[in-house]
């Protein structure tokens, strides 16, 4: 039982990253989100915990990048050394936006994030 639901919660991780892959390189996705950021207490609120709870895996994502840019070792070490910096950061960022999600300003995020739909 543990197996086929291993197996199973593989194959719908797959699909979903397949899913949202296509999604983000349809041209109609791409039209319609424009380099602006939600606006609003609700979605700076949203904005911060994914920040927050999400911040880690920047560090697998920077050495995966960086050992596709040259070559294994180098990206991750280095990948390593980015990843963490950018994980504080993000996680440090979606921190104070949950603390501050009642005040300030709404449209401009602290850092700027890499998802494609987010973009």
């Amino acid at each position: 039982m543990k197996k086929f639901f291993v197996v199973f919660l593989v194959l719908v991780l797959a699909m979903s990253f397949s899913l949202t892959a296509i999604a983000a390189d349809a041209p109609s996705a791409k039209a319609s989100t424009a380099k602006t950021y939600p606006v609003g207490p609700i979605q700076k609120a949203e904005r911060g915990f994914s920040n927050a709870v999400f911040g880690w895996t920047e560090i697998p994502k920077r050495i995966v990048d960086e050992s596709k840019a040259s070559n294994p070792v180098k990206g991750l070490f280095l990948g390593l050394w980015q990843g963490s910096c950018k994980a504080f950061a993000r996680t440090a960022s979606g921190v104070v936006d949950m603390a501050t999600f009642p005040v300030g300003q709404y449209d401009k995020p602290v850092i700027t994030p890499d998802m494609p739909a987010a973009k």
